[in-house]
């Protein structure tokens, strides 16, 4: 192995008779190194951005979610916090809610100005401690944090774009429109509504809660449903990420149903991994184009050495040994690459940001304005074991590039090579 390592690497780093294979390593070289720095940068952005939507919906939503098995209120949701906190380890704190589904209309306004929402009742001082409902208290989509106030009596805490929908700001007042319960035949009017203030707006940088949620006290919420009793206890736990494990134990064991923060946005995790695959797929071709470069270049090599393969195979070399030194030369020009691309990937990823910053600074735009989107920077994520099957994918690919160029050097027959000029 010694011998053919040796002579691969002399092979590639000695002068060329035709200079056009030099250049074809090295586009072929730059090929896999641009190709491992994109899937290295991609992957890491698409990282960033599930662990920052993962961070958003934990945040917006309880780790757990309780409920009775069959759908009815739940009348004495202390004694449930209880029992559930006394049998279930890993909950470290619940509170009530209740849900109404309604509609929103502005204050002083004709019949334009509706939008559909959930309003949730909560105790306040637990969700704080089970959500983040009070740290993403904001004022104009995020410029101010903790403005506004948490609701009190009559009042009302709206997502942010729920409440650009409507167009209303801290110190306005909303009505919460529902169905009645038992209209009356002599009543005209099927519906009632309960004007609340607004005192606070919500951003939990996840869209969905930030345009269909709004929040209130349980006792708003009872008022406005007309219920006794919660729907369900907000959980939030010490690992959120045993959440499956703890909502199958109180499904089985103590005949609730639960629901964890995963399952509630399963589809959006299973899409988001979904186009974390496609991606990798997708930029793997321009590792795949690179490897064809290479097949190509050691076709040519074993061209132009042709005359050495000859002499090397009547000094005894085996077909074997030749096999090995094309497969290692290949290898040297895929594992070069790699490197490089790791190291560059690393690099660029770790200045993502003061690059974009750089870029939008010379254009004169903003290439990540936190008003479109839900933050104003690249998240970036880097995980080992993806740079570990990135690289592993790489001089695979690599690999199988050297077969075929290196089993047609040790096909050579060795008088002819040796007439070769």
């Amino acid at each position: 192995m010694k011998f053919e390592a040796f002579v691969a690497m002399r092979y590639l780093r000695g002068k060329r008779k035709n200079r056009f294979v030099g250049l074809i390593t090295i586009i072929s070289t730059a090929g896999v190194s641009v190709g491992v720095m994109a899937l290295i940068v991609v992957l890491g952005v698409m990282t960033g951005f599930d662990e920052e939507f993962t961070a958003a919906i934990m945040g917006s939503n309880a780790h757990l979610q309780v409920a009775d098995a069959f759908g009815n209120p739940i009348e004495n949701p202390d004694t449930v916090i209880e029992d559930l906190r006394r049998k279930v380890p890993g909950i470290t704190v619940a509170g009530p809610y209740t849900v109404v589904k309604a509609v929103l209309r502005r204050g002083g306004t004709t019949g334009q100005d509706y939008a559909a929402a959930f309003v949730v009742g909560v105790d306040i001082d637990r969700e704080r401690l089970v959500t983040d409902i009070a740290e993403n208290l904001t004022d104009n989509r995020g410029r101010t944090q903790s403005a506004g106030e948490l609701p009190g009596k009559g009042e009302v805490v709206l997502g942010y774009i729920l409440a650009n929908t409507l167009g209303v700001f801290i110190g306005d007042e909303v009505a919460v429109i529902t169905p009645r319960d038992s209209p009356s035949p002599l009543s005209s009017n099927p519906i009632q509504q309960k004007w609340l203030t607004v005192s606070g707006i919500a951003e939990a940088q996840f869209q969905e809660a930030d345009t269909l949620f709004s929040y209130v006290t349980l006792e708003t919420a009872a008022q406005i449903k007309g219920q006794r009793g919660v729907d369900g206890i907000h959980c939030m736990l010490q690992d959120p990420m045993k959440a499956g494990e703890i909502a199958k134990r109180i499904n089985e064991e103590m005949g609730y149903h639960a629901t964890t923060w995963y399952e509630s946005q399963r589809f959006f995790f299973e899409a988001l991994q979904q186009e974390k695959v496609a991606m990798f797929i997708i930029l793997m071709f321009i590792v795949l184009v690179a490897g064809f470069n290479i097949t190509s270049t050691l076709i040519m090599v074993v061209m132009e050495k042709k005359r050495d393969i000859g002499i090397l195979r009547t000094l005894g070399v085996s077909p074997q040994s030749i096999i090995v030194l094309f497969m290692i030369e290949g290898l040297y020009i895929g594992l070069g690459g790699t490197l490089a691309g790791v190291i560059g990937g690393i690099i660029f990823a770790q200045y993502i940001n003061e690059i974009a910053s750089g870029i939008a600074w010379m254009l004169g735009v903003d290439l990540f304005n936190s008003i479109v989107y839900h933050f104003d920077h690249i998240p970036m994520s880097i995980h080992y074991s993806d740079v570990f099957a990135i690289t592993l994918s790489a001089v695979l690919l690599t690999f199988v590039s050297t077969l075929y160029p290196a089993w047609s050097a040790s096909r050579l027959d060795p008088v002819d090579a040796l007439r070769y000029e």
